[in-house]
C-alpha cells in the first residue's frame, strides 16, 4: 500500500496554509479524516480552502475532504492536469471509501461532478510559506503616480529649454518635489530591503528579521496594532504592532500589503491614526535596523 502526504486545514487558516504535513499510509489518514473535529468546524463557509484534510499522491493528485451543508462532506479532487472534480458525501463512511479508492489509484470520478472552470484552483492545494520579503516592483508600482508626474514634468522642462526662464520655472518647480519624495522613498526602501517576515491568519506564532535581528513573536502578546494612514502623497502605510511589554515592532507596505496584513489578526486589535505618516515611514525603515 503507498503512502501520501496529508495535511490538515481548519477555519482560522487562510489559502494554502495547513499544518502536521507529512507522509501517512492509508490507515492512519483515514484515522486523521475520522478524528478531525469536524463538528466544532462547521458554521465556516463551504469552498475549496476551509476545514479538511487533504492527501496527495506521487503523480500530482489531490483529495481534499471537506465540509458540506446538511452535515455532509464535500470531496474535492484535483488531478494533475488541473481538473476539478466534486463529490458529496453523506457521511465520512462513504468518504473513507472514496479515500480507499484513491490509494489504490481506482477512484470513481463518475459520481463527482466535473468543474467547468479551473482558474486558480491549485492554490487551494499547494502549501505557501508565508514568507514577505521587501519587492522593488511593488515600491515602483505603488509610487507609480509619483514617477509619472516627476517624468512628465521635467521632460517637459527640458524640452521647453530655450523658452523664457519663468515658462521653465514651472514645470521644474512642480517636479523637483516630487523627485526629492522619490529620493526620499528610495532611501526608506534601502533601509528596509533586507526585512522578512513569516506570517500566517491561523498561526500564533510569527516571525521577523533583517541582517541585524533575527526574532520570533507571539500574536497573544500583541496588545494592539497601530495603523498610520498612509501620505497623501504615496501610497505608503506604517503597521506599529504594541506589544504587552512595550516592545513596538514597525513594519511597512513595502513588506507586506495591507490586506494581507490585516487578514493575520484580529480585527480587534486594530487602531488607526491618521496623521501623515511620511516621516514615521522613514523611521519604521531605520528602526528595526538599529534594534
Amino acid at each position: 500500500m503507498p503512502e501520501f502526504i496529508s495535511k490538515l486545514q481548519y477555519n482560522t487558516y487562510e489559502k494554502g496554509e495547513y499544518s502536521d504535513e507529512k507522509v501517512r499510509g492509508l490507515e492512519d489518514t483515514l484515522l486523521l479524516v475520522n478524528d478531525f473535529p469536524w463538528d466544532g468546524q462547521r458554521g465556516a463557509d463551504v469552498q475549496l480552502t476551509g476545514p479538511s484534510v487533504t492527501i496527495h499522491d506521487e503523480s500530482g493528485n489531490y483529495l481534499k475532504v471537506g465540509l458540506y451543508f446538511g452535515g455532509k462532506y464535500c470531496i474535492y479532487f484535483l488531478d494533475c492536469d488541473n481538473h476539478l472534480y466534486e463529490y458529496h458525501a453523506p457521511d465520512l463512511e462513504d468518504a473513507n471509501i472514496v479515500l480507499r479508492d484513491f490509494f489504490n489509484g481506482q477512484i470513481e470520478l463518475t459520481k463527482f461532478d466535473k468543474h467547468l472552470f479551473n482558474i486558480g484552483n491549485k492554490g487551494h492545494f499547494f502549501s505557501r510559506d508565508f514568507i514577505y520579503r521587501v519587492k522593488a516592483w511593488r515600491v515602483i508600482l505603488t509610487s507609480a503616480p509619483l514617477i509619472v508626474i516627476f517624468l512628465l514634468f521635467f521632460s517637459s522642462a527640458i524640452a521647453i529649454k530655450s523658452a523664457p526662464f519663468f515658462i521653465v520655472a514651472v514645470p521644474l518647480l512642480i517636479s523637483m518635489p516630487c523627485g526629492c519624495l522619490l529620493i526620499y522613498i528610495l532611501n526608506c526602501y534601502l533601509g528596509c530591503s533586507d526585512q522578512v517576515l513569516q506570517i500566517s491568519s491561523g498561526n500564533n506564532s510569527f516571525s521577523f528579521a533583517n541582517s541585524n535581528r533575527d526574532s520570533n513573536y507571539n500574536k497573544e502578546d500583541i496588545k494592539q496594532i497601530i495603523v498610520n494612514n498612509h501620505s497623501r502623497n504615496v501610497d505608503f502605510i506604517l503597521f506599529e504592532i504594541c506589544f504587552k511589554d512595550e516592545s513596538v515592532l514597525k513594519l511597512t507596505t513595502m513588506l507586506i500589503s495591507e490586506i494581507s496584513f490585516r487578514n493575520k489578526f484580529p480585527s480587534k486589535l486594530f487602531v488607526f491614526n491618521p496623521r501623515n505618516s511620511l516621516w514615521r515611514l522613514h523611521q519604521a525603515s531605520t528602526a528595526n535596523q538599529a534594534n
